[in-house]
């Protein structure tokens, strides 16, 4: 033994290695009469060993091991030894082959468990009666049950009802077939979680087999914030094409505006230049009348009034915009206000006729703002009333709400645009190029303040009925506004 322990065999040498190299059992008289056909001749000498049997054990055409007797007595070969020594080295072979498969079974379910144990995402196998046979720790925190709650469940335990069924059909068409339109893919489906509720997964399925029975192995991975990621993306992307849609209306508002602002100052700034060129002139060598003077000073004045009116609404639409625009509500009779109002502005109607129906209507309101309100459209009647025609001005109440309504016999507003028409910038159809195309939008926006609001309605006989609403005030029992 301590020979052999110092020698290292190797294929094709004496005695071991030449059966090793040819799989054949080998007999040996007289080991200590010749070294060459047996390396340890002289410890087999000293030993007292006189022969030998060698015996190979293989597998499939494959030496797994080589089995050495040795004896002192020296016998001569015998018949039917060999026979039956090879006999019991293949049922050694078949022991040792099968030790060999388990070991590498085990190696490989080692392997196995080293990665599924650590891997962060989900692995879970099923056998052929749609069992849950293994699950690992990523599997259990993903649908967040105990490992043991799982073991030995029926993987529908996890499947939303409505994919049920066709996962039954599916497992059964590959347990009749082995045909399965999931296995080697990769999918994303909806799972179960304990808690009931769902969440998205990204499903790798495998199928291996055991004894001819299939088996199933799934790598599953939460894409729950990959797909929160992408929402949030899409919605980025989103808000940007709208910010950029937004920046390019801007743009051109801010153009439509400077050239709204340039045409609707330039005339009047060309007529007061004009005005004021034929009053100097007249200083230096008088020729108008004082009747004529008036009216030249009144044209200036009723020109200035226009220009303060573009400028007031740009200002204001803005200011309110901003939110600096400031509010103090004080409890007013609307008709005492609109009636002040339209006295003040008269002239912005002209020689038109006005019918005015005016009870007392109280109503919580800052009274600036309101003027304002009546004031831009009583312009906005004299824009799209014809002269001589009337105007006619009143206010209701309708249930908790006070109304002001001015109504013209104009064009009237077309339907599809009773709603754009306050918006900043848009005009009634047919409208001359005078004024920003703020004024409605004004009248909305401080409508809203109020919290009413202000629309259009079409008129009988023709013309436009603009509408105010704001909240009317309640009153005591004397009839007093409070």
């Amino acid at each position: 033994r301590k020979a052999s322990l110092k020698i290292h065999f190797r294929p094709g040498e004496p005695l071991l290695g030449m059966v090793w190299q040819d799989g054949k059992s080998r007999w040996a008289d007289e080991l200590h009469l010749d070294v060459r056909s047996f390396l340890r001749a002289d410890a087999a000498m000293a030993a007292s060993l006189r022969a030998a049997l060698v015996v190979p054990v293989c597998s499939n055409g494959r030496v797994l091991a080589v089995l050495e007797f040795l004896t002192r007595e020296q016998a001569p070969q015998r018949a039917g030894v060999h026979e039956l020594i090879d006999a019991a080295a293949a049922q050694l072979s078949s022991l040792m082959a099968q030790k060999e498969a388990e070991a590498r079974l085990r190696r490989s379910e080692a392997r196995f468990r080293a990665v599924a144990e650590t891997a962060t995402d989900a692995i879970v196998s099923v056998d052929n009666a749609g069992t849950i046979i293994y699950v690992n720790p990523g599997a259990a925190q993903l649908f967040g049950y105990d490992r043991a709650d799982m073991m030995g469940e029926p993987v529908t335990m996890l499947i939303p009802d409505r994919f049920r069924a066709d996962h039954a059909d599916g497992f059964k068409r590959f347990l009749r077939t082995r045909e399965g339109r999931l296995i080697g893919k990769t999918v994303l489906v909806c799972a179960y979680r304990r808690d009931g509720s769902e969440v998205p997964i990204e499903l790798s399925l495998a199928t291996w087999q055991e004894e001819s029975a299939p088996y199933f192995s799934a790598i599953i991975r939460d894409v729950s914030k990959r797909q929160q990621m992408q929402v949030e993306l899409e919605q980025a992307l989103e808000d940007e094409r709208t910010t950029a849609f937004r920046l390019r209306g801007l743009d051109q508002a801010k153009n439509t505006l400077l050239d709204a602002v340039a045409h609707d100052l330039r005339g009047p700034l060309a007529a007061l230049r004009a005005t004021a060129m034929v009053l100097q002139g007249d200083t230096e060598q008088p020729r108008l009348t004082a009747e004529e003077r008036r009216e030249y000073l009144a044209a200036m004045k009723t020109t200035m009034d226009k220009m303060r009116r573009v400028l007031d609404d740009l200002l204001n639409v803005e200011a309110f915009k901003s939110g600096q625009m400031p509010f103090r509500l004080e409890s007013v009779d609307l008709s005492d206000l609109v009636r002040r109002t339209l006295e003040e502005h008269r002239s912005a109607l002209g020689d038109r006729p006005i019918n005015c129906s005016l009870p007392a209507v109280y109503a919580e309101v800052d009274a600036a703002k309101i003027e304002r309100i009546v004031e831009n459209l009583l312009v906005n009647a004299s824009r799209h009333t014809p002269k001589g025609a009337t105007v006619e001005i009143s206010v209701k109440r309708r249930g908790g709400h006070a109304v002001i309504c001015i109504d013209d016999t104009g064009p009237g507003v077309p339907e599809e645009m009773r709603t754009v028409i306050f918006e900043r910038l848009r005009k009634q159809p047919g409208s001359s190029r005078e004024g920003l195309g703020m004024g409605l939008s004004l009248v909305a926006r401080l409508a809203e303040w109020h919290g009413g609001r202000a629309w259009v309605e079409g008129r009988p006989g023709g013309g436009a009925a603009f509408r105010v609403a704001v909240p009317a005030a309640s009153l005591d029992r004397t009839g007093t506004a409070r």
